[in-house]
């Protein structure tokens, strides 16, 4: 009986790996060129932290005139980016850099390859990892295998998930963590452990220090890490004595991690509390981030509309898979309430706040980049709507990839002014005008050509999920 469950165990684990290749070979074909405020500044806070350990930016290589996205205070330039991802890539890219050093290399290409080898391990590898976690958990829900890979497919190829594990902005190594962090709350369904408790409030906390929407979501994973310590095996309800002790266990690990984002706060500011935005080098970005609370308002009409069905950052415009993700979660509700109800939660607050920002066209970036944190939850939601119907989920899925595909070939950095990204996305790619970096042109192959092998990697991919017994 055992060797059986074992058995039927090990296509599962091989299809969810293929799904991971997948994604992970994509991925990492495309890299970042250079010359976006938001990525050199997540890159200018990696170097100072792994050169000097320091926040000040100053003598980063590759920092633009004037700072770009950098705040200016008493003198020196200090990242605006939260601090999480930094302190988990400063090892990485120290060992990198340092041996590419020792091979001859010199300092400024070690410097910009360093980063670049960050960015697979840090954002690209996290992110394949999701479509992973997506494959694995989606059975609880009772989706066949087939609907599964599609699902976790339709996540990692055709969501903002694919142009962003190509270039480090933050967002989706948040993105890992909060999805990792329900994941680990969601079994605890089944019999509460104090060490999954604490995992997923440190993967919480370090969500809320790598993303500002991922600090909003993991708000939220808190009140689910209540309600779920409110109910023991078989939904028996506990005293108020073991909820205490269950969400300190959650809330503890929590605080820790958010600790260090105000310990870099006070070392860089003086003040625990004051966000470097505050300080911001741009006379313009200044002032829209000191209007209102840290630049957010009451949320707008106009900006609610194009941040999901609009054209200029429409989530559901560029993605139209996620569209499921509504009647999704009435289908989810009917049986784990409380999942839907955190997951609509967290991302109503999301799209409200941001639509409320004033900055939230989000600079020079396709789409609605301030969600991708809530992203992996919608396609959670979304998998219900998929079972029921599944014809409408791959025609969805499959426009949804080829839209994302053309976006992260052309180019994830657009105008802020753009009106219609996708659409001059997808003439540029018709064109062959390929902008964004992917190893094909790096080994000299043309334009469309330079996809080619990354076609012939997907393929192989898909046949050996396609096999998989």
């Amino acid at each position: 009986m055992a060797s059986g469950a074992r058995a039927g165990a090990e296509p599962e684990r091989r299809r969810a790996w293929l799904i991971g290749l997948a994604l992970f070979c994509c991925y990492g074909y495309f890299f970042y060129l250079g010359g976006n405020w938001n990525v050199e500044s997540r890159s200018a806070q990696i170097f100072a932290l792994a050169e000097h350990g320091s926040l000040v930016i100053d003598d980063y290589p590759f920092l633009p005139e004037g700072g770009g996205d950098a705040a200016h205070y008493r003198g020196h330039f200090y990242s605006d980016k939260l601090i999480g991802p930094s302190l988990v890539s400063a090892p990485i890219y120290w060992i990198a850099r340092r041996s590419l050093t020792a091979w001859g290399m010199g300092f400024r290409l070690a410097v910009y390859v360093a980063l670049r080898i960050t960015n697979i391990i840090v954002n690209a590898i996290p992110s394949a990892l999701i479509g992973v976690l997506l494959y694995l958990f989606l059975v609880e829900l009772g989706l066949s295998a087939q609907l599964r890979v599609w699902l976790a497919l339709a996540y990692g190829l055709g969501t903002l998930a694919l142009p962003y594990s190509t270039a480090f902005f933050g967002h989706q190594f948040a993105a890992a963590c909060v999805i990792a962090s329900f994941l680990l709350l969601w079994r605890q369904r089944q019999g509460w452990s104090p060490a999954r408790g604490m995992a997923a409030g440190a993967l919480a906390g370090l969500a809320a220090i790598s993303d500002v929407m991922g600090l909003v979501v993991a708000v939220f994973l808190g009140f689910y890490a209540i309600r779920v310590a409110a109910r023991a095996l078989q939904g028996k309800t506990v005293g108020l004595g073991s909820i205490a002790q269950r969400v300190g266990l959650f809330a503890l690990p929590a605080a820790v991690v958010f600790g260090l984002q105000l310990a870099a706060n006070w070392s860089s500011f003086g003040s625990a509390f004051t966000m470097p935005h505050i300080y911001h080098a741009q006379q313009t970005f200044r002032a829209r981030h000191t209007a209102g609370l840290f630049g957010i308002h009451l949320p707008q009409l106009y900006p609610l509309y194009q941040l999901t069905v609009g054209p200029w950052r429409g989530i559901f415009y560029s993605s139209p898979v996620l569209i499921l993700a509504v009647p999704g979660l009435f289908l989810l509700s009917r049986r784990w309430r409380a999942e839907a109800a955190f997951i609509a939660a967290a991302w109503l607050a999301v799209v409200l706040l941001n639509s409320g920002y004033e900055n939230w066209t989000t600079g020079s970036s396709f789409g609605p980049r301030y969600q991708l944190a809530a992203i992996p939850l919608l396609m959670v939601a979304a998998a219900p709507a998929a079972r029921r119907w599944p014809a409408l989920f791959k025609c969805l899925a499959v426009i949804s990839i080829a839209f994302m595909a053309a976006v992260t070939a052309q180019s994830p950095f657009v105008p802020e002014d753009a009106r219609n990204p996708l659409a001059t996305a997808l003439a540029g790619f018709a064109r062959g005008d390929l902008l964004h970096g992917n190893a094909g042109r790096l080994v000299g192959l043309p334009g469309l050509l330079s996809l080619l092998p990354l076609a012939v990697l997907e393929a192989a991919c898909l046949c050996g999920i396609r096999r998989a017994k």
